[in-house]
């Protein structure tokens, strides 16, 4: 992939800071965060949907470099910062949002290696922990939250499972912790949607967040109404036998975000939208309110850019020995359920009470 002048110096940066200084993580320019106009328009609109819908939701998570670097630019525009109060994200740990709030929220300074854990500490270790694009999320979003009041700072929320694994030895240790999916209904439902003036954008994979498909969507939907609820796809790329729908949806030589009421029901073929079990067999408005389509310049996937150091390796081996038989994981997980969230309302950390003056 062609990358732009402003997201090549960022991943420069990143990738010196790692090399000279232990994966030191580098602050993205915010202003820098948007390739081009085209990019930003599409931003603008899918931050608009904000206005009538309490979450948007959007898929990522999976190692791919544009969707990361849309969202760089999303977060970093006006619009959306002044609409959104919270971002949940697959990739980032729950077990370690204390952390989270004081890197993100407090804008700490922590080391890089102590940083790595809201990574490390998830369901994917080895997919997350090695992205290049999910550090520079995060440290783009320190950079926004540095030119806002305290009190109106984004907050990054782990929708990952929260394990604590320093107190994890056996595999019944792991009764307590409720899996990521089964954490997300409770976590929009019992607390983000509780609290006042709340607007989250929820950043996961997309077959978790795609109407009609086997996932937490109904639970959402039953508990919170449609209306509460916007569901955003993605074309990463542009595929030339994709070339006409595009033409019906947009420009395929630019990014843009459009909703689906605003495409033909007749518009033609299969296209790069249905891509969970089951999608294929009917219009990708069935399982989208809109899609943002990423610009026809190729995709590519960074899994493995950042090695794991050998502390992470042996800790990876430990966990992995204690998972090694699914079943007894499942039965002990599941055997725990009364347990999950024994602890509401005091099972995600209380949004921290900052001050101070505004930015500079």
């Amino acid at each position: 992939m062609v990358r732009s002048l402003p997201a090549l110096l960022a991943f420069i940066t990143v990738t010196l800071g790692q090399s000279a200084t232990s994966r030191e993580l580098r602050a993205t320019r915010v202003q820098s965060a948007c390739p081009d106009e085209a990019t930003a328009a599409a931003a603008d609109s899918l931050a608009a949907k904000f206005d009538n819908h309490q979450f948007v939701f959007i898929g990522s998570t999976h190692g791919d470099v544009k969707i990361e670097e849309f969202l760089m630019c999303l977060i970093s525009r006006p619009s959306f910062k002044g609409r959104v109060t919270d971002i949940v994200e697959e990739q980032v740990s729950s077990a370690d949002q204390l952390l989270v709030d004081r890197y993100v929220l407090g804008l700490d300074q922590i080391p890089a290696d102590r940083v790595a854990a809201i990574w490390f500490d998830t369901d994917a270790p080895t997919l997350w922990t090695t992205l290049p694009q999910v550090r520079r999320f995060v440290e783009t979003l320190r950079q926004v939250n540095s030119t806002l009041p305290p009190t109106n700072r984004i907050r990054l929320v782990g929708g990952n499972e929260g394990i604590d694994w320093a107190k994890v030895k056996t595999v019944d240790d792991l009764a307590p912790y409720p899996y990521k999916t089964n954490l997300i209904p409770h976590l929009l439902v019992e607390h983000l949607a509780k609290e006042p003036g709340n607007r989250t954008l929820v950043v996961y994979g997309d077959c978790h967040i795609h109407w009609k498909g086997s996932n937490f969507m109904p639970d959402l939907e039953a508990a919170l109404g449609r209306e509460r609820l916007f569901v955003v796809g993605r074309i990463n790329q542009l595929v030339a036998t994709e070339r006409r729908f595009l033409n019906e949806a947009g420009n395929p030589d630019k990014p843009f975000f459009v909703t689906v009421d605003r495409i033909p029901s007749n518009a033609a073929g299969e296209t790069s939208l249905s891509v969970c079990t089951g999608e294929r067999s009917g219009h990708f408005a069935e399982y989208m309110d809109a899609f943002v389509y990423l610009g026809p310049t190729a995709d590519r996937s960074t899994i493995g850019e950042i090695q794991l150091t050998a502390a992470e390796q042996r800790e990876l081996a430990r966990r992995s020995s204690i998972k090694a038989d699914p079943n007894l994981t499942m039965r002990a997980r599941f055997r725990g359920r009364d347990r999950w969230f024994a602890e509401h309302p005091n099972d995600l950390v209380p949004r921290p009470k900052l001050s101070g003056p505004p930015p500079s």
